[in-house]
């Protein structure tokens, strides 16, 4: 049987089927011992997110995704329950609580890419890990996070080279530090790189470069980070080329969270550095939220910028805002800005690819000049509306009720495929899914 593009392989239909049954005895404590290292078996003690039932199952398992909370085990956890943001959360007495079914989607990796896959939640399991970037895990932390990484690298075939972490496939869009599509959004999991952490948990090997930086799909936007994941030395690539350079990583400052003439917002803050949870405190006093600042190239040395503990959602490769997160349909698609599967939402509720934008003489011009509050899809498939004889299912195929689809209802409301009742969803609803 040949595979048509974008749908399961008979083989992945077999893992996924492989995988419902074996979670049938996880359900009950543990998961079966296939190829363990140390202890036979794991407890697993569940803790089901309410959003497990209506996660569909992943039609791809290629990767593991490590992640560290960056935060307290009891905020940490509420969240990612809430969420559905993770497979296994990891307690620091070595408790291992299941939130989503392995089989399904978790919605863990937010914006990220590898090896040229976009949204990472559709082919990886995610585990958090209650811990931070820079700090090692707990005694109690490590076998058992390495019995579950043996039994899962051993159910789905899953080599060490990738197991994966956060830092390594996160990606941030282009902002007013960085223009092109970088890596370095996240530091997250980034312990999980160091190859002494890595032996602890049985990992014989890890990933040697980063194949998306090296083929031009991404550029660098921490070099220090990029030097620590993959032992790089002073190597980085420069922006838009292929080309490898001496670059000196940037010396982070005693206090991390203060400004100064090399420290910017973007590397206390990340991608956060403009949002209303991160407050700047200038050195006169004053303070002002993220969304507030006007100018970044006026914040005086010595401001202090306090970010939220826990983030309040992972982007995806999804919907950015003019006059938010860019002033220009260059700023937020780069290059894409005018292509099929670059689609504007305007405020007047008008809908359109950049495509077609740029192929109407009426409409070219809102690519020029877009109106504050237009909102920018990345990466997806315009798919039309739902109607009596054409169901979500023919229309996105087996990514209907992922949570990374997109339904604007036609009084203009907005859901993801994971809260869509397919049964009733009115007709001329519009189904956006991933490229």
């Amino acid at each position: 049987m040949t595979a048509v593009k974008g749908e399961p392989t008979r083989r992945e239909l077999l893992h996924a089927g492989l995988a419902t049954i074996l979670a049938i005895p996880a359900a009950f404590g543990c998961l079966p011992a296939f190829g363990t290292t140390g202890s036979a078996t794991l407890k697993i003690i569940d803790h089901l997110s309410p959003l497990n039932q209506r996660r569909p199952l992943r039609p791809h398992t290629l990767y593991i995704v490590l992640h560290t909370t960056e935060g307290a085990e009891a905020g940490s956890l509420d969240k990612v329950w809430r969420r559905g943001e993770t497979h296994y959360f990891v307690a620091p007495d070595g408790r291992v609580l299941r939130i989503i079914d392995r089989a399904k989607i978790a919605t863990h990796a937010g914006r990220s890419m590898w090896e040229g896959h976009c949204n990472i939640d559709d082919y990886a399991i995610g585990i958090e890990v209650v811990g931070y970037h820079d700090q090692d895990i707990t005694e109690a932390q490590y076998p058992a996070l390495r019995t579950l990484l043996s039994q899962l690298k051993s159910i789905y075939s899953i080599g060490d080279k990738r197991v994966l972490t956060h830092s390594m496939v996160a990606y941030g869009c282009p902002n007013f530090f960085h223009p092109n599509n970088h890596r370095g959004r996240k530091r997250c999991g980034m312990i999980f790189a160091r190859p002494d952490v890595r032996l602890k948990l049985g990992l014989a090997a890890k990933p040697e470069h980063d194949v998306d930086v090296e083929t031009g799909r991404l550029v660098v936007g921490d070099t220090g980070l990029y030097q620590f994941l993959y032992d790089r030395g002073s190597a980085a690539v420069v922006a838009g080329t292929h080309r490898r350079v001496q670059v000196p990583a940037v010396q982070v400052p005693a206090e991390s969270n203060i400004i100064t003439k090399n420290w910017t917002p973007w590397n206390i803050a990340r991608e956060r550095y403009d949002q209303p949870d991160t407050i700047y405190a200038f050195p006169d006093g004053k303070r002002l939220r993220g969304d507030q600042i006007q100018d970044w190239n006026k914040i005086p040395e010595g401001t202090r910028v306090q970010v939220a503990e826990n983030e309040n959602e992972q982007p995806m490769v999804g919907f950015l805002e003019i006059g938010k997160d860019g002033d220009t349909t260059r700023a937020l698609a780069g290059d894409a800005f005018d292509r099929e599967t670059t689609i504007y939402f305007f405020p007047n509720g008008l809908i359109r690819t950049g495509r077609d934008l740029k192929s109407d003489k009426t409409t070219r011009v809102l690519l020029d000049r877009p109106p504050q509050g237009t909102r920018v899809l990345l990466g997806y498939i315009y798919g039309g509306f739902v109607r009596s004889r054409r169901p979500p299912s023919s229309i996105a195929g087996i990514k209907w009720n992922y949570p990374s689809t997109i339904y604007r209802f036609p009084d203009g409301r907005i859901a993801s495929g994971d809260e869509i009742d397919d049964s009733a969803i009115p007709v001329r609803t519009l189904i956006f899914y991933q490229h």
